[in-house]
Order: structure tokens, then sequence, then C-alpha cells
């Protein structure tokens, strides 16, 4: 058996590592460019929304297990109108390449939301690196010195006509929603050259389309300059109350476009 040793002379060698420095060199110019992509923004504009709920019910549901004393006869509610106030945005997002990202951006003045009237609103856009995003939640700080989420509809009740519904979040909370993005895919692309929108809605027929109707109609009513008020919030109706607040978190959806 041989032993069969190739050399190398030295032009063959130089050769060798000048392509070996132009490889590594031309690796790292690459690996730099592919990091500096993933940190170029791409512009987010966030809107905010409310979907409205209506419902009615006849006299027959009604009496159905509960034994309503109440007067007979249809019944219907509708919550349309919103107000939120927010304090602060927070962005939480998981990359597939990159680092992940994250900030809590403040406002200098609480950010008064009409949910009912978007046209309305104030711009509010970040720039995010960009790439493609494996989740993405969105936490929202609601808080100021009044009420933080204020919804309003009109309660038509048998015997009674209309009463105007106003439910109160007074609490300073913080709702984190996790994101999706268009249809059923679940990842979310941002783009430097494409810009996105993410678009929050409050879904108000998950908050009231569970209360039993009989609840509303039993609710105790105050007068407030001659119009009848159903006033539900920690201290008024809080029985309805604790039911609408407990699916606060589940309400709202975030979908990037």
């Amino acid at each position: 058996m041989r032993l069969i040793v190739k050399t190398f002379n030295f032009f063959q060698m130089q050769r060798f590592i000048t392509f070996g420095l132009t490889f590594a060199l031309l690796a790292g110019v690459l690996s730099s460019c592919s990091k500096d992509e993933l940190t170029l923004p791409s512009k987010v504009s966030f809107y905010f929304g409310m979907t409205p709920h209506s419902d009615s019910e006849n006299d027959d549901v009604l009496k159905s297990g509960h034994g309503s004393a109440v007067q007979p006869g249809p019944f219907s509610f509708t919550i349309d109108k919103g107000t939120m106030v927010l304090t602060a945005i927070e962005f939480d997002g998981r990359r597939e390449q990159g680092q992940d990202v994250y900030f809590m951006s403040g406002f200098s003045a609480p950010l008064v939301l009409k949910l009912d009237e978007p046209a309305t609103q104030e711009n509010v856009d970040f720039d995010i690196p960009q790439g493609v995003y494996r989740r993405i939640d969105v936490s929202l700080h609601l808080g100021n010195d009044g009420v933080p989420l204020h919804l309003e509809g009109v309660f038509n009740r048998p015997g009674m006509g209309p009463v105007n519904i106003r439910f109160e979040y007074e609490f300073d909370d913080i709702i984190t929603i996790r994101s999706t993005g268009q249809g059923a895919n679940q990842t979310i692309t941002l783009r430097k050259d494409q810009p996105s929108t993410a678009m929050v809605m409050l879904n108000t027929g998950s908050l009231f389309g569970l209360v039993n109707p009989v609840l509303f109609m039993n609710a105790d009513i105050i007068v407030e300059n001659g119009q009848n008020i159903l006033r539900i919030s920690n201290h008024h109706n809080r029985n309805i109350f604790n039911q609408i607040a407990a699916r606060m978190n589940n309400a709202f959806t975030v979908v990037f476009e």
C-alpha cells in the first residue's frame, strides 16, 4: 500500500487562498445586506372601528325560563355608537428571520377615537421593520380621567318606548389582541415598498349578543334631562355589566392588510 500525498506549488496555494478570501468576503457582504434589509421600515397605518349589533325578541322568548313580570310585546335594541380612549399602543412581533420587534408608543395626550366615525380619527402610523411575522400581538392601553370605553344605542322596551343604552367601561386597562393576516393567512408580511393597514375592530355583538334579554327588560332605568337611560356600568346594572366586561378581551380583532 502506498500513501499518495498531493502537494501544491506556491502559485496554486496563492490562488486557493485568494479564492477563499473572496468567498468569505462575499458571504459576509450578503449576510450584512440581508440583515440590513430586515431593518428597513414598512409603514403601517392603524385604523379603529366597530361592528354594530342589533337584536330583537318577542314576548314568548322573553318569558321562556325566567318568568319576566314586564308587559308582553316585542322588544329590540341596537348598539351603534362608541368612543375609545387610548394612552398607548404596544407592538410585539415575532419574525421568521431577523430579530423580533417590540415597541410601546405612548401618546402625548390621550387619543380619543370615535369608533362609529373612522373618518374623523387622527392618523396613527408606525414605521415597523419589514419581514414575515409569524405572530403579532397588539396591546391597547385604555385610560383617561373619565370613561375609556363608552358604547351607546337604543333599547325599545314594551310599555316604555325608546330607552337610551349607555355602556361605560370605567377602568384603565390593557387589552392584548392576537393579530391575523387577511383571509385565513396567519402569517403577516410587511414590505418596505408597500404600506400596510392594521384594522382594529370591536365586535359589539360579541359583547352584547349573549346577554339574556330578560336582564335588559328588568334593568333599572334612570332619568336624565327628561330621557330614560339604561346605564350599564360598574355602578349601574352591574349584573349586566359583569357579563359584558368578561368578554372584552375576546371582542377585539386586528387584521393586517
